[in-house]
């Protein structure tokens, strides 16, 4: 890119960053990689132009259109974004959309929505994410080192992404993806376990018959395999979590309310390619003794052991 078209490109980029909020010189020379001297030409630059540059002790702002929201589509904007906050994921485009769905929202969010974004930082998995993007936008195969969690194998995959999705459990975000190179199937990965990411030439066509959301429906997380349903006795202490989220969590399913408080609970997921079911697992772990499995048999076993194992671990205090 020549340097005329190299400038063009960053005021262009610089008016919008402008209008989504106040920005001072440093912090501009840092986001573009230049000197204050470059980012002071260049606001003078879209003065000449006839851009209305606000200055407030010594940040620099163009006012921009924003939509007009009514209070619930506003409260629906400030949740996705504070959503996507919650990745903790600080990519430059991947801020920038956070940004723009920030300023659609009124005070007294917006401010808060803007400090959050400012408070994300950058890290390696950020070029996985933009090459993903690519890949699923462009249809372009996606090669990587693949980091298995529990094998510890690692793999040189080729990677056909036909969905990006955010584990609804603790917001990591995964592709599904055909793999070209071992397993041959419809699986999924995360981006946090790529390493050595490039694009091949290669390109795909996703099969008209996949539905994404058909495919991810019955999941706990994100872990796609045989359908499983744990049934769980849950103690009267915290039986009200479980009545709070009966309406709202597909994968809970109050199916009997006992005299004592307790309840038994369909907890509802589908195990991983190994027939282990990691997700459901360490859900119920992570209540203790408040819940007891009750079936099917492998997963109370897997539980009861877990539980053996930690009281071990405590005998000696």
């Amino acid at each position: 890119m020549t340097r005329t078209r190299a400038k063009a490109a960053r005021l262009n980029d610089l008016v919008e960053r402008l209008r989504l909020r106040p920005h001072g010189v440093a912090e501009l020379a840092a986001y573009y990689d230049t000197t204050r001297r470059t980012i002071e030409r260049d606001l003078e630059d879209l003065r000449e132009l006839g851009y209305p540059l606000d200055e407030h002790d010594h940040r620099y702002a163009l006012p921009g259109e924003r939509a007009s929201l009514n209070e619930v589509e506003a409260l629906a904007v400030h949740s996705a974004t504070r959503l996507l906050q919650h990745t903790r994921v600080g990519e430059r485009h991947y801020r920038r959309a956070m940004e723009k769905l920030a300023q659609q929202v009124p005070e007294p969010a917006r401010s808060i929505l803007l400090r959050g974004v400012e408070d994300l930082g950058t890290s390696p998995d950020d070029r996985t994410l933009d090459l993903v993007a690519q890949a699923w936008f462009q249809s372009r195969v996606l090669s990587c080192i693949y980091h298995g969690a529990r094998s510890g194998s690692e793999r040189r995959l080729d990677l056909e992404v036909w969905f990006f999705e955010l584990n609804r459990r603790n917001m990591e975000p995964y592709v599904v993806a055909f793999d070209r190179t071992y397993a041959r199937e419809l699986r999924v990965y995360k981006l946090s376990r790529m390493e050595q990411v490039r694009l091949k030439e290669d390109r795909y066509t996703v099969p008209d018959d996949f539905d994404p959301l058909a495919h991810m429906k019955d999941t706990w997380g994100v872990v796609v395999g045989e359908p499983l349903t744990v049934r769980v006795r849950v103690q009267p202490a915290v039986a009200f979590w479980f009545e709070e989220s009966d309406d709202r969590d597909q994968g809970l399913e109050i199916v009997a309310r006992h005299d004592d408080g307790s309840l038994d609970v369909d907890v509802i997921g589908q195990r991983a390619a190994d027939g282990d079911a990691h997700e459901l697992v360490s859900f119920l772990l992570s209540w203790g003794p408040l819940i007891e499995v009750l079936a099917p048999d492998d997963v109370r076993s897997r539980i009861a052991e877990a539980h053996r194992a930690a009281a071990a671990a405590y005998a000696g205090d």
